[in-house]
């Protein structure tokens, strides 16, 4: 993971506590729920990875464990963000390793940050400027490209 630049490290966190503390005391049980369905409308085939091809249950148990991690995880990951970055990586090695056992394709990562990034906006009730939706992206890409590169070894 490659050092990501201060002005996009505070932008993400200015930005991810405004949302947070702008919503209230439900942002952790709904914001996951919401990026994921987000998510699944931007690529409907992201469905398949959380079983909806078997049965419509399966799916929403697997949708309903990974939104509740999910800010959790972004919470934990955008805090830690700065030039030591070797323990975030270890975290993201294991998301990594979990993705991989789930069979998670690389391909998907954009339609997460995608959606990741629409959920921002709708907690914060405005779309992101230019220069925060770049500093969203760079910081999601850094993110993902970790948990990819695990998935792919």
């Amino acid at each position: 993971m490659r050092e990501i630049g201060y002005s996009s490290i505070a932008i993400v966190l200015e930005t991810w506590d405004a949302a947070r503390f702008h919503h209230g005391k439900d942002f952790d049980s709904e914001f996951g729920h919401k990026a994921v369905q987000r998510m699944f409308t931007v690529e409907p085939r992201t469905k398949s990875v959380f079983g909806f091809n078997k049965s419509e249950s399966i799916g929403q148990s697997h949708v309903d464990v990974h939104a509740k991690a999910f800010p959790g995880l972004m919470d934990s990951v955008i805090q830690m963000l700065g030039p030591d970055v070797e323990f975030i990586e270890e975290i993201l090695v294991q998301v990594g390793q979990r993705h991989k056992a789930m069979n998670v394709k690389p391909s998907f990562f954009p339609f997460m940050g995608k959606a990741l990034i629409l959920t921002v906006e709708e907690y914060l009730n405005r779309p992101l400027t230019n220069l925060k939706r770049n500093a969203w992206e760079e910081v999601y890409d850094e993110i993902s490209q970790v948990i990819i590169k695990t998935i792919l070894s």
